[in-house]
């Protein structure tokens, strides 16, 4: 739809409780390690890439939510709804902008200072312009940014990296994938320029977001051994994890 359409339903989302003015926004206890900060910076920018990319950046946007703060997806058509209900996410929190398309820059305009985070896909393309002017409004509205598999709209304060990725449950080539281990390396501008490092389930069995190994050091110390086995591969991506493509469609909450 229209972005006069986005801006009259982030209009009557602010009416609600959005746009908090914490310096913070809380994060999940797994994923603190990553990050400088207690907790992801009002007007900051995120990347996440690599296989789970969009998993990892649900799990940031999922405790934003649970903890009563407001979340849109924009250009995440395949998002799948329960996937984020099992990273913690409450989905009455969430509102979804499949297809922003051409209007892109009016959609992040409106919703920037209305939500607390916007999930941004990888397939999502500002011009030069419109990208200075947003990211001066980011700082001075305090919505944080999570950019999915590094989209270039935004230059990142920190980029989210899954290095390396192993799932579990196949023997043989026969079995179901159960969980996926993965270290992310997050490293960033000034203090966040000493890589950070923790070890995952990116998910575990259950779905959810879990520390393998509690160890977050700077790159350079020798590689886990639970990440070092060369016999198993890494799965192909699913659709949870996969970039969409971007078009114009209404700003829409989904049912669980």
């Amino acid at each position: 739809m229209a972005a006069e359409a986005v801006a009259a339903e982030t209009v009557r989302l602010s009416d609600t409780a959005i746009g908090r003015r914490d310096r913070l926004l809380p994060v999940a206890d797994e994923l603190a390690p990553l990050l400088t900060q207690p907790g992801l910076v009002r007007g900051s920018v995120l990347a996440a890439q690599g296989p789970g990319a969009l998993t990892l950046a649900t799990a940031f946007a999922a405790e934003v939510s649970r903890t009563g703060g407001w979340v849109t997806a924009v250009g995440l058509g395949r998002m799948g709804i329960s996937a984020a209900a099992e990273r913690g996410a409450s989905l009455d929190r969430w509102a979804f902008v499949d297809k922003p398309g051409d209007a892109a820059a009016e959609v992040l305009n409106a919703l920037i200072g209305n939500v607390d985070v916007v999930l941004l896909a990888g397939s999502v393309r500002l011009a030069a312009a419109h990208s200075r002017r947003l990211r001066a409004r980011l700082r001075e509205r305090g919505t944080v940014v999570i950019e999915i598999a590094a989209s270039g709209a935004f230059s990142p304060d920190v980029t989210l990296t899954v290095e390396r990725a192993v799932w579990t449950g196949l023997e043989q080539g026969h079995g179901r994938l159960r969980e996926r281990r993965a270290e992310v390396v997050a490293v960033g501008r000034g203090a966040a320029s000493l890589p950070r490092r923790a070890v995952l389930w990116l998910p575990d069995a259950t779905g959810r977001i879990m520390t393998v190994r509690n160890a977050v050091t700077p790159i350079g110390t020798d590689q886990p051994a639970d990440l070092a086995d060369a016999s198993r591969t890494d799965a192909p991506r699913t659709d949870a994890d996969a970039v969409v493509t971007d078009v114009v469609v209404p700003l829409l909450s989904r049912a669980g």
